[in-house]
């Protein structure tokens, strides 16, 4: 057993809140990408650690889509005679990729110009 001092003791606490800030954070960050505002945190965070910058829409920092590309599936989706899952292989990106593209879960800022006049 260890007898630390009074010193030692406060270190330790405040070592075990900043970890258990930083975890809190990280948690919030990871799994609660629901919001615009926490989307950019966590672009944020993505960026610093890693250097690079991004293009928008990923959540990784390694976007296989850009608004070009979202706006042709839109454009395939909309015309219709292609499977979701065709046009995600013509993408290189998962089926769910496509369907929240789909239903507007993902890439809500990127329209077809009939949905902007309608």
């Amino acid at each position: 057993m260890h007898i630390l001092s009074d010193a030692q003791f406060q270190q330790l606490i405040h070592a075990l809140d900043t970890a258990r800030t930083a975890l809190e954070a990280s948690q919030r960050i990871e799994l609660d990408l629901t919001t615009s505002k926490e989307k950019v945190v966590r672009t944020t965070a993505v960026q610093k650690s890693h250097g690079k910058t991004r293009k928008s829409g990923g959540k990784r920092g390694v976007s296989v889509l850009d608004e070009g590309k979202v706006l042709e599936i839109k454009r395939q989706l909309a015309a219709g005679g292609k499977s979701v899952a065709k046009i995600a292989k013509d993408f290189g990106v998962h089926v769910t990729t496509v369907n929240c593209i789909k239903w507007g879960k993902t890439w809500k800022h990127v329209q077809l110009q009939q949905e902007v006049t309608a």
